[in-house]
């Protein structure tokens, strides 16, 4: 007994071949008679009874190709080897076609997509024709039984599975030079229709008004809404020849031609005005022209020939200035410091780690050893920015200039902490 799917398969096949028959001959007369419809009926009976449909099929299979990675995507015109990858291979996380059961096929005609549709038909046993053809089980063997030679039939219908070792390339396809070692490789690009299509359906999915149509009320309505919902925006859509689809693939066709692309543009990156230094905080976190007035109102000063208070209260002003502005830096470095250190990168010295990272604020309580260190440090910049600064008119700053920078900064000791 023939297998029910099957029978209804080739019944509306030939329902759909009378009603188009007598179409034509009532636009083409005006009206039908009986006999001349009975005529059609059974001229279509007798071309799609399940002989002539397997024979049919048979002659036909290779204008059907199961593939993975239609060439058609890169030029409706490309004509080359319909790769059909199925090997499985390890999921690491990765988009690949092979995570994938789905498959896509290619038609030289349209008129061969029935074939493909008959051999995807399931049957009772819950399994479709190609697959049972591919198991050579007994099943569709005693439902093809009415053809003489079952085993040339199967061989003939399995064509739709390329086993095609010959590589043929297009120059409609886009290809490209890929190195391998000292040599390069001509690649032609070809898409993966199976992810482009699970990648359109996830969208979908995930943009369904129907699925989400309760959370985006609430947030309408500024309403609480448990677990929210995702939305993505600015997509791109492919069109792939979309007044005939069919002739790209039948999973073209099945989406109308169309195809989804996600953004793709860099992500937009914050600008920072204070940067946690990564090996010094005297060269990463000063600009010279900070400092260069103070250091310039120095020199000044020290050029004079005569010392009195007030010669002396503007100089201890301006260092105290310079030394207010490290005050001020270390402040800000200090409040981002969580946030932009990094350990792996990160060649600062310990001094400086101790004095800057949040992380030591315990430590930089008990102890004292490290702001002795950084006062060394402190002082030791101050000359070299004031020789930085002035260039070739600098003075040869002398012990007695670097022993007073290290006073002016130990008064400074508890701010510095």
């Amino acid at each position: 007994m023939l297998d029910p799917t099957i029978q209804e398969f080739l019944q509306g096949r030939i329902d759909r071949r009378v009603e188009f028959k007598c179409k034509e001959v009532i636009k083409k007369n005006g009206v039908i008679d009986e006999s001349e419809k009975l005529v059609i009926e059974n001229s279509a009976k007798d071309e799609y009874n399940l002989k002539n449909w397997l024979l049919y099929c048979a002659k036909n299979a290779n204008g059907v190709s199961m593939t993975t990675h239609p060439c058609k995507y890169s030029h409706p015109d490309a004509q080359t080897t319909s790769i059909y990858f199925n090997k499985k291979v390890d999921n690491k996380g990765f988009v690949q076609s092979s995570i994938s059961n789905n498959t896509d096929v290619l038609f030289s005609t349209a008129a061969y997509m029935p074939i493909y549709s008959f051999l995807r038909l399931v049957l009772i046993d819950g399994k479709d024709i190609l697959e049972h053809l591919m198991n050579d089980s007994e099943v569709v063997r005693k439902q093809f039984s009415i053809v003489d030679d079952y085993d040339l039939l199967k061989t003939q219908l399995l064509e739709v599975i390329s086993n095609n070792t010959d590589v043929v390339t297009s120059e409609k396809v886009k290809q490209v030079y890929f190195p391998v070692y000292d040599d390069y490789h001509l690649l032609s690009v070809v898409s993966s229709s199976i992810i482009m299509f699970d990648l359109k359906k996830r969208i979908k999915h995930i943009n369904s008004f129907e699925i989400n149509e309760s959370k985006i009320k609430a947030k309408k309505d500024n309403l609480f809404c448990e677990g929210g919902y995702k939305t993505l925006f600015d997509l791109t859509i492919q069109g792939h020849v979309k007044s005939n689809p069919q002739c790209i693939s039948q999973l073209n066709k099945d989406n109308f031609g169309e195809s989804y692309l996600l953004s793709s543009c860099p992500p937009c990156i914050e600008k920072r005005n204070v940067h946690f230094p990564k090996s010094d905080f005297f060269i990463e976190s000063f600009k010279k022209y900070e400092y260069a007035d103070n250091f310039k109102a120095l020199h000044k000063l020290f050029k004079t020939d005569y010392n009195n208070i007030k010669l002396r209260d503007a100089r201890d002003r301006n260092l105290q200035q310079i030394i207010d502005l490290i005050i001020e830096k270390m402040w800000s470095v200090r409040a981002v410091s969580q946030a932009q250190f990094h350990a792996d990168t990160s060649s600062l010295s310990s001094v400086q780690m101790t004095w800057l990272h949040s992380d030591f604020a315990d430590e930089r309580e008990k102890s004292e050893q490290w702001l002795n260190l950084l006062i060394t440090e402190i002082s030791t910049w101050l000359t070299r920015s004031y020789e930085k600064v002035l260039d070739k008119k600098a003075i040869k700053l002398g012990d007695a200039e670097r022993l007073h920078f290290a006073e002016v900064i130990e008064r400074n000791r508890e701010f510095l902490k």
